[in-house]
């Protein structure tokens, strides 16, 4: 089988020694070519490049960034997708149950593609562009573009610093008295207003190191998108939330905070531009986004959903 394989270099946990060990477990049995990025959206080509050139499979080494580039690069193709890991969190690669260690990544890919195993999820789409994790309008896009702006601290204290960044942005980034969002839903229900937003495409939407975090907990990989809209910005309830979206057991919405499930699409307005963020990365301010998604549209190399 054609595999190839998109290394970031830049990712947090790669190294040319972890990148050569992959390559030569996939060639011992398929036929590899080594794609490495260059520069932020290079995946996105690399992939579309892999995949006119024949690629069965278009395995990522990186972390959920890369993998949101390389998805959007294989937008309407027949590839399948790998996932290697290689990033800091790699919430897609445990979200199915795969390794996030590159090395037994590998080995299970071997395993998995000679059993021909294959999951096909939905993709989101905002504004065009895909996501296959999640997304935030409002605070948790001002969480990611904090870390962002601040690259040392996230290199020394990992989930550290989305912690000290989700402070500084509750504390004294965010307008806490006056609700700018309005999420706008389908079949004539009555329009939602808050404070932020989250969409999940999935469970759990990230990890705090081996912890998942789960404000959308009945989201599916293979289901519609999950909207979470923030009602309250009160320190009381939102404490609440947080510790029950970190729980063995989470809810599904909590006071203040309605989640809706499983719905095909919807848009988000606001009257100020708010940080948006797509698969973990700051992606600009916006005062709207048009959400859709695609079911069944993503091949992914993986095993079964549990029952």
């Amino acid at each position: 089988m054609r595999v190839a394989l998109i290394a970031n270099p830049h990712a947090s946990r790669f190294s040319g020694r972890q990148r050569d060990r992959v390559v030569v477990t996939l060639a011992a049995r398929h036929k590899v070519e080594v794609l490495q990025t260059g520069h932020p959206g290079q995946a996105t080509e690399l992939a579309a490049q892999a995949v006119a050139g024949g690629a069965e499979v278009v395995a990522v080494l990186g972390g959920d960034g890369t993998v949101n580039e390389v998805v959007n690069g294989l937008r309407g193709s027949a590839a399948a997708l790998a996932l290697l890991g290689g990033g800091r969190v790699n919430v897609v690669a445990r979200g199915l149950g795969l390794p996030a260690d590159p090395g037994r990544a590998a080995a299970r890919l071997v395993e998995l593609l000679a059993a021909g195993a294959r999951r096909r999820l939905t993709l989101g789409v905002a504004d065009e562009r895909c996501f296959a994790l999640n997304a935030g309008l409002g605070l948790g896009g001002a969480i990611v573009r904090e870390v962002e702006r601040r690259q040392r601290a996230k290199q020394l204290y990992g989930d550290r610093a989305y912690v000290a960044a989700g402070l500084k942005a509750l504390l004294g980034d965010q307008d806490r008295d006056h609700p700018h969002l309005t999420a706008h839903l389908p079949d004539g229900r009555p329009p939602l207003h808050g404070f932020f937003a989250l969409v999940g495409n999935g469970d759990p939407f990230t990890y705090l190191g081996r912890r998942p975090f789960r404000p959308t907990p009945q989201a599916t990989w293979d289901g519609g998108l999950d909207l979470l809209v923030g009602q309250t910005m009160a320190a009381r309830p939102l404490a609440r939330a947080l510790t029950g979206m970190l729980s063995p057991h989470p809810r599904a919405g909590y006071p203040g905070l309605p989640v809706l499930h499983d719905v095909d699409g919807f848009s988000l307005s606001s009257d100020v531009p708010l940080p948006f963020q797509l698969d973990g990365e700051y992606v600009g301010d916006r005062t709207s986004v048009t959400f859709v998604c695609l079911r069944s549209v993503l091949e992914v190399v993986a095993p079964p959903a549990r029952a």
